[in-house]
C-alpha cells in the first residue's frame, strides 16, 4: 500500500509539473487551451520533456535550462502505461505565476488522466487543472511556484 502511494504521488507530481503557462493581451492562440494542455500531459507522461520544455514559459527556460530540466525530470519514475488524458473544462483564472508580481490572467484546464500502473490491479485516475497562458499568440505552460524555487536554486525538485 505504501508503494501505491508513493506512485500516486509521484503520478500527481509529474501532473503538477506538466502544468501551467503565462499571458499578453491580443489575439488569441489558434489552438483551444485544453488540447494544447493535453498534448503537454501527454509530453511529460511520456517521458518527452525535451519537447515539452520547448512550450515552457520562456522567463521559467531561462531559469530551467533545457539540459537541467531534462535530466531532472528524467528522474521522475515511470507512472505507467498510459491510457487516456482528457481535458474536462476551460475556464478563466488568476493565478500566481512564479517570478512574477500579482494574478496573472490563465485559461485553466481540469485534465483527467487514466494510468495502467504495475504496482496496482485497476486503472489509477487522476484529475488536476493546469494553467495555460497565451504569450505571442501561442499557449506556454509554466514551472509550479516549488519547482521554479528548486530550478532558481540550481536544485533538481526529485533530486
Amino acid at each position: 500500500m505504501f508503494r501505491v502511494s508513493i506512485w500516486i504521488a509521484t503520478a500527481a507530481a509529474a501532473l503538477a509539473a506538466a502544468g501551467t503557462a503565462t499571458a499578453d493581451r491580443g489575439v488569441r492562440p489558434a489552438e483551444p487551451a485544453g488540447p494544447y494542455m493535453v498534448s503537454v500531459v501527454k509530453q511529460k507522461l511520456s517521458s518527452d520533456y525535451a519537447t515539452a520544455w520547448k512550450t515552457l514559459y520562456p522567463p521559467h527556460q531561462r531559469v530551467a535550462a533545457q539540459d537541467a530540466y531534462v535530466g531532472c525530470e528524467s528522474l521522475t519514475p515511470d507512472a505507467g502505461t498510459m491510457l487516456s488524458v482528457r481535458a474536462l473544462r476551460t475556464y478563466n483564472e488568476r493565478i500566481p505565476v512564479a517570478g512574477k508580481g500579482g494574478l496573472t490572467k490563465t485559461r485553466a484546464v481540469d485534465v483527467r488522466v487514466t494510468v495502467d500502473s504495475p504496482l496496482v490491479s485497476f486503472p489509477v485516475v487522476i484529475e488536476q487543472t493546469f494553467h495555460a497562458i497565451k504569450v505571442t499568440r501561442r499557449w506556454r505552460w509554466i514551472l509550479s511556484l516549488d519547482q521554479y524555487g528548486y530550478y532558481r536554486a540550481g536544485e533538481c525538485p526529485y533530486a
